[in-house]
């Protein structure tokens, strides 16, 4: 193929006939792919909900260090078992766990990350946690124009990958539905959107993983929405 009198080698042709290629230009040359400066935009494969994260290979990736807050590290703790159990039980196979520390760049273009954990913690977080569309530090987190005491809340999200955008990000949750749910397949779907916050006084239940006191989804270029909150019940 020759783009402005470059010859480029695109992907071969798929098994249907069918052929797709990105290419993008940078320095006044043209290359193969998607192009790295590429403005983060909702697509298919890459558009949430939080659930969505495990329809493709992941990887859980298990914090090291001690929480900033004593609570939230113990509800990681038991949120992060509850959710390798249920993994096994509900989907008969055992999820893929590295330690923070033990995640390689090979690990980062496979699979979408599922990490546990603040950025005190998760030593992978912490590379990352400015390029995330919140603030969490150990005195507060920050969604948009809303603001919460770090102490006893934490926020659950998916997202792009910061270091590898074509994968997702998840913090600090699994699937989103629970043992509640398993009286019956209808039940069975996304109970959370793209980002929500938990606050980890109310102890975890069978359909809720603490109180969600406040919820929603990313816009189509993953921003936060203003004044838009996601209705869930904390009834058990």
């Amino acid at each position: 193929m020759l783009i402005d009198g470059k010859e480029l080698s695109g992907p071969k042709v798929g098994s249907d006939r069918s052929w797709e290629a990105n290419f993008y230009k940078v320095g006044g040359r043209w290359a193969v792919g998607e192009s790295p400066e590429k403005e983060l935009m909702k697509r298919h494969g890459l558009q949430g909900p939080i659930d969505d994260a495990f329809m493709g290979s992941f990887l859980v990736v298990r914090p090291t260090g001690k929480s900033a807050n004593e609570k939230v590290g113990a509800w990681v703790a038991g949120e992060l078992a509850h959710f390798t159990n249920e993994w096994r039980r509900h989907f008969r196979g055992d999820a893929r766990v590295k330690d923070d520390v033990a995640v390689t760049d090979a690990d980062i273009a496979a699979h979408n990350l599922i990490l546990w954990g603040d950025a005190e913690s998760n030593q992978l977080l912490a590379k990352f946690k400015d390029k995330l569309p919140l603030r969490w530090d150990g005195q507060r987190i920050t969604v948009g124009t809303k603001t919460f005491d770090a102490s006893h809340h934490v926020p659950l999200l998916v997202y792009p990958n910061p270091l590898n955008p074509s994968r997702y990000v998840v913090l600090n949750s699994g699937f989103t539905f629970r043992e509640y749910d398993y009286l019956n397949n209808a039940r069975q779907v996304p109970k959370l959107p793209d980002w929500a916050v938990v606050d980890v006084n109310t102890p975890p239940s069978s359909r809720w993983p603490g109180k969600v006191v406040e919820a929603g989804f990313f816009g189509e270029r993953w921003e936060v929405i203003a004044n838009t909150k996601h209705q869930t019940s904390n009834t058990k």
